[in-house]
C-alpha cells in the first residue's frame, strides 16, 4: 500500500527515472546518439550519469536542472577527442545555465549567449572550457557556494559592438563585463569559491571581480590561485565584504586592454575587503597608463600582502582613496606591505 502511495504521490516516470542505474549518455546532433540535445540529456539524467556530447553546434540556451549527489555527480562533457560548441544566443536568459548541484560541466567551447555560464547552485565544477565572446559575462556565479572554476580560457566577453548594455549604467558600458563575476546578489553569503589555472584575459572590465556591494553578508573562504590574468582593464576588483580570501600564484599582465568606459586601470582594486592573504603574485605592466594598485579605505589597508613581485612602467597608485605618484620609492613603507616582495622599475 505504501509503494502504491508513494507512486500516486511522485509519478511513476518520475519514480523509474530515479531508481534506474547510472548510465553513459551520448549526446549526437545527428541523431546517432541517446538524444540529440544536451537540454534533452540533463533533463533526464540522474545521480551518476556521465553524459559525452559529440562535436558539432549546438544552439540555443541551456538549463542544468537535475542534481547529482557527493558521491554520483552528473558529468556532462566532450566525448574524448570531440570539441563541441554550445551558441546559446544573445536573449537575456540565453545562456549556460546551472540550477542544480553536483554537476561537472567540462570540455566545451562557449560563445555568443548572453553571458557564457551562470550558476545559481552550489557544488559544481567547470573546467577546462574557453568561454568566449558573449555578451555580458563569461562565467557569473550568484550567491552561492562551494564552486571551482579551474582550467578554463575566458576571454574576450562583453567587448562586442553594442554588448555590455544597461539603461542604468547609461547604455554601452564595458568595464560591466568581467571574465570571472562573484557576485552576492541575493546577499545571502558566498564561501568556498575556488578559481585556479585559468587564463582570464581581454575584458573591458575586470578579469574576476568579487562583489558584496551593500550586503552586510560576506563573502570569504575563495581561493583565487595560479591563473593568468592578462590584458583587461583591471586585473581583480574586491569590492565590498570580502575576507578570508588568498590570492596567490597569480600572474597578472595588463600591457594593453579592450576599448572601455573605465577612467583609470590597475592590477587590483581592493575596497572595504581586509583579513585577506595576497602573495607570491606577478604583478606586470608595460603600460604608462596603468596605476600597480588602488586602495580605496582604511578598512583595505588590513590585509597579508607579501612575497609578491611587482614589474610596473608607472609610479601611480592609490591609497586610502588618495592618488600618489611615488609607488617604487615609498609604497612599502606607506603600506607595510610586501616587506619581502620585489619592486622593480622599467
Amino acid at each position: 500500500m505504501l509503494i502504491v502511495v508513494f507512486i500516486l504521490l511522485c509519478g511513476v516516470g518520475a519514480f523509474s527515472q530515479d531508481s534506474r542505474a547510472p548510465k553513459m549518455i551520448v549526446v549526437a546532433p545527428g541523431g546517432n546518439g541517446d538524444y540529440r540535445t544536451i537540454q534533452e540529456a540533463s533533463d533526464n539524467a540522474v545521480p551518476g550519469d556521465i553524459i559525452r556530447v559529440i562535436k558539432g553546434v549546438y544552439q540555443g540556451r541551456i538549463d542544468i536542472k537535475n542534481s547529482g549527489t557527493r558521491s554520483k555527480p552528473i558529468t556532462i562533457e566532450a566525448y574524448p577527442g570531440h570539441h563541441p560548441i554550445i551558441v546559446p544566443g544573445k536573449g537575456d536568459e540565453d545562456r549556460v545555465e546551472i540550477n542544480a548541484e553536483w554537476i561537472v560541466f567540462q570540455g566545451f567551447e562557449v560563445m555568443k549567449g548572453w553571458d557564457g555560464i551562470k550558476l545559481y547552485k552550489g557544488n559544481n565544477v567547470i573546467r577546462n572550457n574557453k568561454i568566449h565572446d558573449n555578451r555580458y559575462q563569461g562565467i557569473l556565479v550568484v550567491s552561492t557556494d562551494d564552486i571551482t572554476i579551474e582550467g578554463n580560457t575566458i576571454e574576450s566577453n562583453g567587448t562586442g559592438n553594442g554588448e555590455c548594455y544597461e539603461k542604468d549604467w547609461g547604455g554601452v558600458s564595458p568595464k560591466h563585463c568581467h571574465g570571472i563575476y562573484v557576485s552576492d546578489f541575493d546577499c545571502t553569503g558566498i564561501s568556498g569559491i575556488t578559481i585556479r589555472g585559468n587564463t582570464i584575459k581581454n575584458h573591458a572590465g575586470r578579469g574576476i571581480l568579487v562583489n558584496g556591494y551593500k550586503c552586510s553578508s560576506w563573502i570569504e573562504d575563495l581561493e583565487i590561485k595560479d591563473n593568468v590574468i592578462e590584458n583587461n582593464s583591471w586585473g581583480m576588483g574586491l569590492y565590498y565584504q570580502v575576507k578570508d580570501t588568498r590570492i596567490e600564484k597569480n600572474k597578472f599582465v595588463l600591457d594593453k586592454f579592450p576599448p572601455t568606459d573605465d577612467t583609470s586601470h590597475t592590477h587590483l582594486g581592493i575596497w572595504k575587503s581586509s583579513e585577506n592573504i595576497i602573495r607570491n603574485n606577478k604583478f606586470i605592466s608595460s603600460n604608462t597608463k596603468v596605476a600597480a594598485i588602488e586602495v580605496f579605505d582604511e578598512e583595505s589597508a588590513n590585509n597579508d600582502v607579501d612575497y609578491n613581485y611587482w614589474k610596473v612602467n608607472s609610479s601611480d597608485w592609490k591609497w586610502n582613496d588618495q592618488w600618489r605618484d611615488d609607488f617604487q620609492k615609498s609604497y612599502q613603507d606607506v603600506t607595510g606591505w610586501d616587506e619581502n616582495g620585489d619592486i622593480v622599475s622599467y
